[in-house]
C-alpha cells in the first residue's frame, strides 16, 4: 500500500522565519490525513538528544512514520572536502537512525566543469561507497537522488550506472520525478547532449530499484494535477514494478508560479490519494 509524505523543505522559509515548528509541521501532516512525513537536516534547530526526542515523541503523538531523511551532499567536490561531506553525512545517518528514518537520502553532487565530470563521477562513488558502509553499520538504507541538469546524476543511465559502480547492498534509488533531464522542473541550464530527453524513461528505467518516491509539484490545477508531470501515467510504472512505499510531496510554486502552499497542498493531497486508490 502506497503511504503518502510531506516534507519539512516545503516550508523552509515559514520553519526560518519563525512562523511554523518542526512540531506544528508534523500536526499539519496529520491534518492532511497523510502517513508519514519526510525531513531535512537544516530544518531542525536542534540535534540534541532532548530535542530529538522530543521529536520522535511527536510523530508518534500524530501516528506519523518518519519517511525519510536528507543530508545535502556534493562529493563531486575535489577530493580534498571529502572528509567534510563525509562528517555531514555521518551526523545525519546518527539523527536520522534516533528518529528512525528507514533511509537517507544524498546526492552525488555536481562537477566543477564538463572537463571534470568523469573524475568527480569517480570521487562521488567513493564518496557514497564510504556512507553506504557507515550506514550499513547502524542499519540504515542509503538513497541516492537524481538530480537536475548539471550534476552528476541527471538521468536514469547515470543512475543505474552510480547503483552498478557504488556496488554495495547498502546502496539504492531514491527517485525524484521532477529532477530528470527533460523535466520542465529540473534546474540548471539544459546541456545541448540532453536537450530533449525524456525524463519519463528515465522513471521508467529507475522505478524498478526506488524505495522511496518524490512527487514534485508547481503549479497544481483546481483539481490538484501537475502541468508539467503526467502522473497518472508516473503511477502506471510504479504500479507496474510493485512499488508499495512512500511517495513525499515535494511543493514548488516559485518554478512555476503556483499558489501558497496551504492553498495548493490541500488539492495536491487530495489527489494523490485519488491517484493511491486507483493504483491498489
Amino acid at each position: 500500500m502506497i503511504k503518502v509524505s510531506d516534507y519539512s523543505l516545503n516550508y523552509s522559509r515559514q520553519i526560518s522565519d519563525g512562523k511554523l515548528t518542526i512540531f506544528e509541521f508534523l500536526k499539519q501532516c496529520r491534518k492532511y490525513d497523510l502517513e508519514a512525513a519526510s525531513m531535512h537536516i537544516r530544518n531542525l534547530p536542534s540535534v540534541s538528544t532532548k530535542y530529538l526526542k522530543d521529536l520522535r515523541r511527536a510523530y508518534l503523538d500524530n501516528g506519523l512514520s518518519m519517511s525519510m531523511f536528507t543530508v545535502s551532499t556534493n562529493f563531486g567536490n575535489p577530493r580534498d572536502g571529502e572528509k567534510a561531506e563525509l562528517e555531514k553525512a555521518y551526523q545525519a545517518i546518527d539523527v536520522g537512525m534516533f528518529l528512525g528514518a528507514p533511509i537517507l537520502r544524498v546526492f552525488a553532487g555536481s562537477p566543477k566543469n564538463e572537463a571534470d565530470r568523469e573524475d568527480a563521477f569517480q570521487r562521488a562513488v567513493q564518496g557514497l561507497r564510504k556512507t553506504c558502509e557507515e550506514a550499513a553499520e547502524q542499519g540504515m538504507t542509503v538513497g541516492l537522488q537524481n538530480h537536475n541538469h548539471g550534476a552528476l546524476a541527471r538521468t536514469g543511465e547515470e543512475m543505474l550506472r552510480f547503483i552498478r559502480e557504488v556496488n554495495h547492498p547498502n546502496f539504492t534509488v531514491l527517485l525524484d520525478t521532477g529532477q530528470f533531464a527533460g523535466s520542465g522542473g529540473a534546474s540548471g541550464e539544459v546541456p545541448p547532449e540532453l536537450k530533449g530527453a525524456d525524463f519519463m524513461e528515465s522513471i521508467r528505467m529507475t522505478a524498478p530499484l526506488a524505495r522511496h518516491v518524490r512527487v514534485k509539484f508547481y503549479n497544481p490545477r483546481a483539481d490538484g494535477s501537475e502541468p508539467y508531470i503526467d502522473y497518472p501515467k508516473v503511477f502506471d510504472i510504479l504500479r507496474g514494478v510493485h512499488y508499495g512505499g512512500i511517495i513525499d510531496i515535494v511543493y514548488e510554486p516559485n518554478r512555476h508560479g503556483g499558489d501558497p502552499i496551504d492553498k495548493a497542498m490541500p488539492r495536491i493531497v487530495k489527489y494523490l490519494k485519488s491517484l493511491v486508490q486507483c493504483a491498489t
